[in-house]
């Protein structure tokens, strides 16, 4: 039987009910589940009881994992899946990667060739206040664009780099996690996307933008291309269109790169521990 669905916000997100994903899904609901995925861009589980192992199971219905470049932060046996949060291990040192100011809409694939990725957050735990992570659909952020915007924008490319965005972070968050080698840093180049595109599955235009990796947008000096990204993503997230998700131990949220920005918010880590395991994979269409 199809999934049992729940919207969560006019314009992004659903809730999909009675599904246990510690078991394999057959063919038909995870049709039902990529379908709720395509359509609402966020999908949110709850409820769960779900081993790294589980999760990266998952992960690979959708596509080809991304494995972290943070590998001291890898489920033990599972490199598929990253640990993200404030926990320590016996000697003291990180056990997880902890981002105090991820605070900033981004896509996790602005900076990857291949901008097709599902991103998939499981919840072991949570601190008692904050912590949230917003959501905002790009398709109905292009949707309703003033025209003058709409014009600015149209056959405009926008080049988006990580090391930029993974330097920002670490600046701001000294010892969050080691810099990256410069082997590492060699493995993400600029990456060049058209700014206007149309869904793969739905055929939906949106605006491809995440403000942190922004190197340029042709046709712009920088700062006018800073500028308009900052006007974008404002526009993007503008209060009345953005979902909070308020996490409970065993969500299990995933959703799309292409199709929306997401944001974490501040947490009081001196609430509760945070920890959330965390995979990406690449999908692919035909």
């Amino acid at each position: 039987m199809p999934l049992a669905l729940r919207p969560l916000h006019p314009d992004v997100g659903v809730e999909v009910l009675g599904c246990d994903l510690s078991q394999p899904l057959d063919d038909e609901q995870f049709q039902s589940l990529l379908d709720a995925y395509h359509r609402h861009s966020v999908v949110v589980v709850r409820g769960q009881s779900l081993a790294a192992p589980a999760q990266a199971g998952l992960l690979r219905r959708f596509g080809t994992p991304k494995i972290s470049q943070r590998k001291e932060f890898h489920v033990p046996g599972t490199p598929e899946i990253g640990r993200v949060g404030n926990t320590r291990h016996p000697d003291g040192t990180p056990s997880a990667f902890l981002d105090r100011y991820g605070n900033l809409w981004h896509s996790d694939t602005a900076s990857d060739q291949h901008v097709d990725g599902v991103t998939m957050l499981y919840c072991v735990m949570t601190p008692q206040i904050g912590g949230d992570t917003l959501f905002a659909s790009m398709g109905r952020a292009y949707d309703t664009l003033p025209a003058d915007l709409k014009a600015r924008i149209d056959g405009r490319t926008v080049v988006h780099n990580f090391n930029q965005h993974n330097d920002y972070l670490l600046a701001r968050n000294p010892g969050s996690a080691r810099p990256l080698s410069a082997a590492d840093r060699a493995k993400w180049p600029d990456r060049e996307h058209d700014l206007v595109q149309r869904h793969p599955v739905t055929g939906r235009p949106l605006y491809f933008i995440s403000p942190t990796l922004v190197r340029g947008i042709s046709g712009y000096s920088d700062e006018e291309a800073q500028r308009l990204s900052a006007e974008l993503v404002a526009h993007a997230t503008r209060p009345e269109a953005v979902y909070r998700h308020k996490w409970q131990i065993g969500d299990l949220v995933f959703w799309d790169n292409r199709a929306s920005l997401h944001s974490a918010s501040p947490a009081d880590y001196q609430g509760g521990q945070r920890l959330m395991h965390r995979g990406y994979a690449y999908v692919h269409y035909a």
